[in-house]
């Protein structure tokens, strides 16, 4: 789980400079991204994958611009193919979601993958 998650990050980062796992500090710069993925055992000796990917942007004026150029960005995870020594991962987009929150100056999308993990 902490190569996936290394490897993960790795990319995103290729992304936006700012990327979290789970939870953002409060003094994050918006906008900014967090990830987080869950593990579950396939049966064939692999693990489905689940990864969600959000952006956050906090904005008085309701501008999405910034969040929506980052989260274009993020949807290259569609089909992407992560692979190390150790491990392989292929993820497929199943939805992007907009997530509203109750401080009205806060943006949300989470965009949710799935894939099947190999270990190598």
């Amino acid at each position: 789980m902490v190569e996936l998650s290394q490897q993960v990050r790795i990319f995103l980062k290729t992304l936006h400079d700012r990327v979290y796992w789970e939870i953002a500090p409060e003094n994050a710069i918006y906008p900014y991204i967090v990830y987080d993925f869950q593990l579950y055992p396939n049966g064939e000796g692999g693990e489905l994958v689940t990864l969600s990917v959000d952006g956050w942007d906090k904005t008085l004026v309701g501008d999405i611009t910034a969040l929506e150029t980052l989260m274009a960005k993020v949807k290259v995870l569609d089909t992407k193919v992560i692979t190390t020594d150790n491990i392989s991962v292929v993820f497929f987009n199943e939805n992007m979601l907009s997530v509203a929150d109750d401080d009205k100056t806060l943006r949300h999308r989470s965009y949710n993958y799935n894939g099947i993990l190999k270990r190598i």
